[in-house]
């Protein structure tokens, strides 16, 4: 069995569900689950899961397949907040599209876990966001110090210098999120501008 987190989901045809996954050993990859037309004792795998899951690979070699799902942890307290659940999507959709090409799976796999327990946590999500990539493009060896930090006014390095190092509280003031959506979009332009990941 392998530990694997739930990026992304979508229908595939009638009859399965296509999984983006990322495994702390394997990284990130793409396969499929049959979805049973009997209610069975397994669950069926949600958005931001994390389950054990048995792999099979098809006949002709390529596609993989879930035999087996064992859910761990379900997150569905993620969707009871818009923001939330609108933060989080957008951090596992570009983990969907990156993780395959990454190094570290693991240490990928962690910060994953971690990001996702404080979205369902309902720690401010923008402060969740921003500290996970961040952490992400730290990990990932990019000239985050040298290069994104000095674009940063005094005024928001001091702000994110707090943001980043403290723990992610559940409220903050409405000039606390403004700065944080700020300092959050002028890093995606950085690593959109200066990045080799996809968004």
């Amino acid at each position: 069995m392998d530990r694997a987190l739930i990026l992304r989901l979508a229908p595939s045809g009638e009859s399965f569900l296509k999984l983006d996954i990322l495994s702390p050993e394997h990284g990130g990859f793409l396969c499929l689950k049959r979805i049973s037309k009997q209610s069975q004792q397994q669950a069926a795998p949600d958005l931001f899961d994390t389950a054990d899951i048995q792999l099979e690979t098809s006949k002709q070699g390529t596609a993989k397949f879930v035999r087996e799902y064992q859910l761990i942890q379900r997150r569905e307290a993620i969707g009871a907040s818009y923001r939330s659940l609108q933060h989080a999507s957008d951090f596992t959709a570009l983990l969907a599209r990156n993780a395959p090409h990454m190094a570290e799976p693991e240490a990928l796999y962690q910060l994953a876990e971690r990001t996702l327990n404080a979205f369902a946590e309902h720690k401010v999500p923008e402060i969740v966001h921003l500290k996970a990539i961040y952490l992400l493009l730290k990990n990932e060896g990019y000239p985050i110090r040298e290069s994104w930090w000095p674009e940063l006014t005094k005024t928001l390095q001091a702000t994110t210098q707090v943001l980043i190092n403290e723990p992610a509280p559940k409220t903050i003031s409405e000039t606390e999120k403004n700065d944080c959506k700020t300092v959050l979009q002028n890093l995606y332009r950085w690593l959109e501008r200066e990045t080799d990941l996809s968004l």
